[in-house]
């Protein structure tokens, strides 16, 4: 006869850092440069960056490219 063996699967609530299943975390600040004739332009660079870590530090996208984070989390 078998023993009644428990094969539930648990995860923890918070992933471990460094873990595949962690969500990134980002200290992030950003602008936005309106265009009349096409989407918005966000650009994002670090929080308390200096004008020099600005310059060579950033990312920019369009407005139909932002999505808000909680909204796929």
């Amino acid at each position: 006869m078998r023993e009644n063996i428990d094969t539930s699967q648990t995860r923890e609530l918070e992933p471990a850092e460094g873990s595949l299943f962690a969500w990134p975390q980002f200290d992030l600040e950003y602008t936005v440069e309106p265009h009349e004739d096409a989407a918005d332009l966000y650009t994002f660079y670090t929080r308390g960056a200096t004008d020099e870590d600005i310059i060579t530090g950033w990312v920019s996208a369009t407005e139909d490219s932002v999505v808000d984070i909680t909204a796929i989390r």
